[in-house]
């Protein structure tokens, strides 16, 4: 089917039948849009389906369908490319706010006074997802999946970390994102894209051994928690996974990949810090061009091994003044990594750590005057988090020049507190509202 989008239609061939329908689909309480077939304009829209979009009239009339209210490109759209009727088909209606609104949409062609037009009809189902999300929550399981959601992963953490039997022994994090699911749903339709992470879900729960456990996190993203494995086993699952999940062809969109973070538990450390570490070591896998696996272990040795921590790309934030100040604070972070690394010939310097303290406490504060003019929701959390980290440095500043506390202590915090726990995830959940600002 050839697709002429520059093509104009005349409403002043719509005949008496066509006024008549009109007038029929104004009563009723679902969604009606009018779509004329050849030109995929919308012709008609009824007051329903107005209100739920927010469209006015004269902004919907005569304008594209994929322009306004489908998530589809116009020259690959799953529902009209077919010649069938769609019968309840759940989708989204793109609002005009750009906000996806769930509905149950239906698809039939028809044909008003001798001409082809699409008619769509759909039924406001927000309520009901929501009352699903509430549901998943409260029964520890993601209903689309079948998995034990987050609600299901405390309890479980909750009994594990209680129990003496358990103390000591070791256990690893492995966090599955499915690489450019939004290519899925954007090509196919977001019904093609819960299908395919439907298919997703069960692979991994196949594959994994029936001690482990395997968690719906949200979105695209899957939790397994290896019971009594550490690290380099838990990499050589995640590299199975891989694997079998890039070999696989998936229905309707063929070959997907997926990208893996994995960290092994430590005693002490609270379940909070363990899954950041697992966290980071997904994000690096992201950026540093998905389908791979990044684990914790080989990320420190290889700042070992290289004497310094390399500048990764998830902390380009896209403000050159903060990535300036980022790099420079880790150009201080790595001189500080080489005056403590036992191999290291370098001396070391007592006023280069008291100055790193004082330039990070003055980072902390132009940093907070940075977001503040932006809508991130996360300002309070994030200003809290600077005042825990300046109340530590202070106490490590007064017990290093009391001499109670040596070099490696301190850059110890540095390097896994300030980089990894706060310069790379916390300062980089505010990067896109800087963005938007500066836009």
């Amino acid at each position: 089917m050839t697709l002429e989008v520059e093509e104009q239609v005349d409403f002043h061939l719509f005949g008496e039948a066509y006024q008549q329908i009109t007038e029929v689909f104004d009563f009723l309480v679902c969604g009606i849009v009018l779509i004329d077939e050849a030109s995929r304009r919308i012709v008609y829209a009824n007051n329903v389906a107005k209100h739920l979009s927010q469209w006015e009239d004269t902004e919907m009339m005569g304008g594209l369908c994929h322009d306004s209210i489908c998530t589809a490109a116009i020259h690959h759209c799953p529902l009209l490319d077919h010649n069938q009727n769609v019968e309840c088909d759940e989708k989204v209606l793109v609002g005009k706010l750009g906000n996806h609104i769930p509905v149950l949409k239906r698809i039939k062609k028809i044909e008003i006074d001798g001409h082809a037009y699409i008619l769509e009809s759909f039924t406001d189902i927000r309520a009901q997802k929501e009352k699903q999300i509430k549901l998943e929550s409260l029964n520890e399981t993601d209903t689309l999946k079948g998995l034990p959601n987050r609600a299901g992963l405390e309890r479980l953490i909750e009994n594990l970390f209680t129990k003496e039997n358990d103390e000591g022994q070791v256990n690893s994090l492995i966090m599955v994102d499915m690489d450019l699911l939004k290519n899925v749903n954007d090509s196919f339709g977001h019904q093609a894209g819960d299908d395919v992470l439907r298919e997703f879900s069960a692979i991994l729960k196949e594959s994994m051994r029936k001690i482990d456990v395997v968690f719906r996190w949200g979105g695209d993203e899957f939790l397994i928690f290896a019971r009594n494995t550490d690290g380099p086993t838990a990499i050589l699952i995640a590299e199975r996974l891989r694997t079998t999940i890039s070999e696989l062809p998936f229905p309707l969109t063929g070959h997907v990949t997926a990208s893996f973070g994995v960290a092994q538990s430590r005693q002490g450390e609270p379940f909070e810090k363990w899954f950041r570490r697992t966290d980071f070591c997904l994000s690096k896998a992201k950026k540093d061009g998905r389908n791979r696996v990044v684990d914790w272990e080989s990320f420190v040795n290889l700042v070992w091994s290289q004497g310094k921590i390399p500048w990764i790309n998830i902390l380009e934030s896209g403000n050159v003044d903060l990535d300036n100040d980022h790099r420079a604070l880790l150009d201080k972070i790595n001189g500080l990594f080489i005056r403590v690394n036992p191999l290291s010939v370098v001396a070391k310097n007592d006023f280069e750590i008291l100055d790193f303290i004082s330039d990070y406490k003055k980072h902390m504060t132009d940093e907070e005057k940075l977001f503040q003019g932006t809508e991130y929701p996360l300002i309070d959390q994030h200003i809290h988090e600077h005042e825990r980290i300046f109340k530590d440095l202070t106490d490590f500043q007064h017990q290093f020049q009391s001499g109670s506390l040596d070099h490696f202590s301190l850059v110890d915090y540095v390097v896994r507190e300030i980089f990894v726990y706060h310069m790379s995830m916390e300062d980089t959940k505010f990067f896109p509202y800087l963005k938007t600002r500066e836009s």
